[in-house]
């Protein structure tokens, strides 16, 4: 029988609560200006690249009906995603970021902490800690919208403009988790088949979400040192 029923509401539970957290409410309290939207700017492909690079290490050890929805997955983020008409992180957006910045040394750590789990947790643990940060962003799920929709929002009430004149990136991703996520629903559903892997699930996403917000923390951190007078 699968628990994966349960185990759904405990990981929609998880991500709707993630909004509360001090570190989250401390990114949306950091009015953005165009200084401070820079530094944002410059870790964001590197973010993305994690991204690619730990769903890579969640397919290794994972059974052949998970490789291909991974793959499946990824086909939109590194080939191409026809909402945008590219790839979601070109090799030329890449090798730009790679040039401007040294990351922040937060970033940094979140990072490898996020390999750290993809490459050492058992193939369930390692989807999962991928997976959970694509279910805080499927609004769907999460009441008030997920990530990207609320930063779309805060972008255009601190800087002005509209959602419609955002970057081409921002508007899929507004959207596209919603599908994202919803893929490995049957992949969980499958493979959830007792107590001992329901809560390694559970687990798992936990962690995942503590890199996220200190990832997202040490950006805030980072943005609020500029001075709002400064930077406008």
């Amino acid at each position: 029988m699968s628990l994966w029923p349960k185990v759904r509401e405990e990981l929609n539970t998880m991500v709707n609560r993630h909004f509360e957290t001090p570190e989250y409410r401390q990114l949306f309290g950091v009015k953005l200006t165009p200084a401070r939207k820079a530094i944002w700017d410059v870790h964001y492909p590197h973010y993305i690249k994690s991204r690619r690079d730990c769903w890579g290490a969640a397919a290794v050890h994972a059974p052949l009906d998970v490789k291909r929805a991974i793959w499946e997955h990824e086909k939109d983020e590194l080939i191409f995603d026809k909402r945008m008409g590219s790839a979601h992180l070109t090799d030329e957006q890449m090798a730009a970021a790679a040039a401007e910045a040294t990351l922040l040394p937060g970033v940094r750590a979140a990072l490898m902490a996020w390999m750290f789990l993809s490459t050492t947790r058992p193939w369930i643990e390692a989807l999962t800690v991928n997976h959970i940060t694509e279910r805080k962003n499927n609004p769907a799920i999460v009441k008030g919208g997920g990530f990207t929709a609320r930063f779309a929002h805060k972008q255009v009430a601190d800087q002005g403009g509209t959602i419609e004149g955002l970057d081409i990136n921002t508007k899929v991703h507004m959207v596209a988790d919603e599908d994202h996520s919803d893929m490995f629903e049957p992949i969980y559903d499958r493979h959830i088949t007792d107590e001992r892997i329901a809560q390694s699930v559970i687990r798992a996403a936990k962690d995942s979400l503590d890199v996220d917000r200190a990832y997202r923390s040490a950006l805030a951190t980072a943005m609020a040192q500029i001075a709002e007078s400064a930077a406008a």
